[in-house]
């Protein structure tokens, strides 16, 4: 292994490490860890499978629940452990048993990774579950069979960057040697002068290394994906959507790039990784008061369509958006509230109703609590929904 490199176990990578993406990518969770427990009598749901065969797998689960099992229904199977009805605050135990959960599972199947903190009350919530968010589901499993993460980064190898740039950026060395030539000290303009310089330099760098890197990894990979920096050393940090066929030649190239560049940067690497942010869509808990809510913030009934849905969301995006209203400092916050309240019924539409013509119940008994998926690419806007 390369001196430059790192290969760290996915499980080390557990949410809440600067590692999500920009979106929440599912799987990830909270960015603090505060200590605590789990408890009560229901079911914790750490992925879906297309499967339909029932497993049981020999791992601990969150809680320290003792063994993993899926539950299935017409080709789809969600992986849960018993004992968690309800989350309380999560331990850095539990989020890396989550994590290690799917990474064990995935050895023999595409996992697309739920949300940490998921959570049913039943096994029969869990089958209505797959039943009704079938479609979704399925897609989102389409998009990342066959496929892993890997997540990569890499930081300034100590002050190495310093000398690089007197060897490569002539303007750095020429004002360092005139400053020399004075036999002065510097003064504070001069190294307010000379620290904006050497910054400039360093920008420039970063973004030509982050270049060469993404140049060198793109092409075993499927897709890309901009990760949070680590820290202020950070060069570059991404996620990788690869084959698991190509897996071996994309270790190879970032183990290249450890052998150009070893000397000014230090990289590390985790995977092969369940497709974390790669997943375009979450499944949370949605109770009867958040899509009551909604449904009074857009006017509707408590029996509605899908068109009933969109074209409230027309209309009123049409009267309070931001750009009309530029004089009402409150116009934004409500625009906001009106569009979460549109993805909220829209999504829950799209898991509980099926055909567009149908009419579904937004009552006490219609919703009572409802696992929906709710897709993290829809940015619903007054023009086009």
């Amino acid at each position: 292994m390369s001196s430059a490199i790192m290969q760290e176990r996915g499980d080390e990578f557990a949410p809440g490490d600067g590692r999500q993406g920009t979106g929440n990518a599912v799987g990830r969770g909270e960015a603090e860890v505060a200590e605590g427990k789990t408890k009560g009598s229901g079911l914790y749901l750490y992925g879906i499978i297309q499967d339909n065969q029932e497993r049981r797998w020999s791992l601990t689960g969150i809680g320290g629940a003792p063994a993993i099992y899926s539950i299935c229904h017409d080709g789809l199977s969600a992986i849960v452990s018993d004992g968690c009805g309800e989350i309380c605050e999560t331990t850095q135990e539990d989020l890396l048993a989550h994590n290690h959960v799917l990474e064990q599972v995935m050895k023999t199947h595409s996992v697309l990774p739920l949300r940490w903190g998921t959570v049913a009350r039943s096994e029969a919530e869990v089958r209505a579950f797959l039943q009704k968010a079938h479609r979704p589901l399925r897609d989102a499993l389409g998009q990342i069979e066959g496929k892993v993460e890997f997540d990569v980064d890499a930081e300034w190898n100590g002050n190495e960057i310093f000398r690089l740039i007197e060897e490569q950026h002539e303007e750095v060395r020429k004002y360092k040697e005139h400053i020399l030539a004075t036999g002065k000290r510097p003064g504070s303009e001069e190294q307010l002068a000379a620290g904006i310089m050497v910054a400039n330099a360093i920008a420039r760098q970063r973004a030509q290394f982050a270049k060469a890197m993404e140049a060198e990894l793109k092409p075993w990979s499927e897709r890309v994906s901009s990760l949070q920096d680590r820290t202020k050393q950070t060069v570059f940090n991404a996620a990788f959507l690869v084959q698991e066929q190509r897996t071996k030649p994309f270790e190879e190239a970032i183990y290249r790039l450890g052998d150009l560049h070893g000397r000014i940067l230090r990289f590390r690497y985790a995977g092969p990784l369940p497709c974390y942010n790669f997943v375009n869509l979450h499944v949370m808990m949605v109770e009867f008061q958040a899509v009551d809510e909604a449904r009074r913030t857009l006017g509707l009934g408590d029996h509605i369509t899908l068109s009933q849905i969109k074209q409230a969301y027309r209309k009123l995006a049409h009267q309070c958006h931001p750009d009309r209203n530029s004089t009402d400092a409150q116009a934004k916050e409500r625009f906001e509230k009106l569009a979460a309240s549109y993805q909220l019924l829209l999504s829950y539409w799209e898991t509980v109703g099926g055909d567009a013509s149908r009419v579904i119940p937004l009552t006490q008994e219609g919703v009572g609590k409802t696992l929906v998926v709710i897709s993290k690419e829809r940015r619903p806007d007054f023009l086009g929904v």
